[in-house]
């Protein structure tokens, strides 16, 4: 044991413990680099982008392009590591790829994550903060890799996705959105009265808000029922703001109708028990 311990020794091992170190380093230090070329180009509010992307989409390209990076310098940097412990990484790099042709049906889905993936960024299908619904699963798109998609719900929960598994998306962010209420009147009221109280709940509602694109508008009647008859206002709004417009037009349409006297519609006794039931 005292003959390994020799002067030579201790500065061999000493040397290659710094040279361990020094790779490792460099190789943080690369990736911290890369990483900040990155988020100068693609990411806005970083410096100066050299790419005119919405942000969005700059965020996803941004993402999928720094995850490329770490792999591939993860990559170099165990192969270097590899090199000074004198294993021959050119023979363990033609068998990985042996063994990973003999893989290749167990890896199929790995390579379906891969290239859906791809087609996901290059298609711009959906990126970085846009809220979607997948499945059974909707939530806001906080990062999308390779391999998968991270999603998270209105809950906080967050959903990893791979992208093999993506069959159908819905977008919510993208374009416009549809407000949709349906206002119940009774028979014994006055119609007209009723329309162009809508009419002023319409306009005071979309001067008001800013989430409304479009309208509102009254498509007028839609529905005759035994009890009530059924008036439709419709509204373009931003993406994700409808509920928001629907809950002020309700608010407002039965305030007008409260300060008009317009009578509300009564159900049957033994309608409201069904509905109980």
């Amino acid at each position: 044991m005292t003959m390994l311990l020799t002067p030579e020794f201790l500065l061999a091992a000493g040397n290659k413990i710094v040279r361990l170190l020094a790779i490792l380093l460099g190789s943080m230090l690369i990736l911290r680099l890369f990483s900040l070329m990155v988020n100068k180009m693609f990411i806005p509010n970083v410096g100066i982008s050299a790419f005119s992307f919405d942000e969005r989409r700059a965020r996803t390209l941004g993402g999928m392009l720094q995850s490329i990076i770490r792999y591939f310098i993860y990559f170099i940097t165990i192969l270097m590591v590899l090199q000074e412990f004198h294993i021959d990484t050119t023979s363990l790099v033609a068998g990985a790829g042996i063994i990973g042709l003999a893989l290749g049906v167990g890896s199929q889905s790995l390579i379906r994550d891969f290239v859906t993936g791809f087609f996901i960024v290059l298609e711009n299908q959906f990126a970085v903060g846009d809220y979607i619904v997948s499945g059974d699963m909707a939530g806001t798109v906080e990062d999308i890799g390779l391999r998968v998609t991270k999603l998270r719900d209105g809950n906080g929960v967050l959903h990893i996705i791979p992208h093999g598994a993506i069959s159908r998306i819905s977008n919510y962010t993208r374009g416009h959105m549809q407000a949709v209420v349906n206002i119940p009147v009774a028979y014994e009221a006055d119609l007209d009265k009723v329309l162009l109280l809508l009419e002023e709940a319409c306009i005071c509602v979309g001067k008001e808000m800013e989430e409304v694109l479009e309208g509102p508008k009254v498509l007028g009647v839609v529905d005759l029922g035994a009890q009530m008859l059924m008036v439709r206002i419709v509204a373009k709004t931003v993406p994700l703001q409808q509920g928001k417009v629907e809950n002020t037009l309700r608010y407002t349409v039965t305030r007008l109708f409260n300060e008009a006297n317009i009578p509300h519609p009564v159900m049957d006794n033994s309608k409201r028990q069904e509905g109980v039931r």
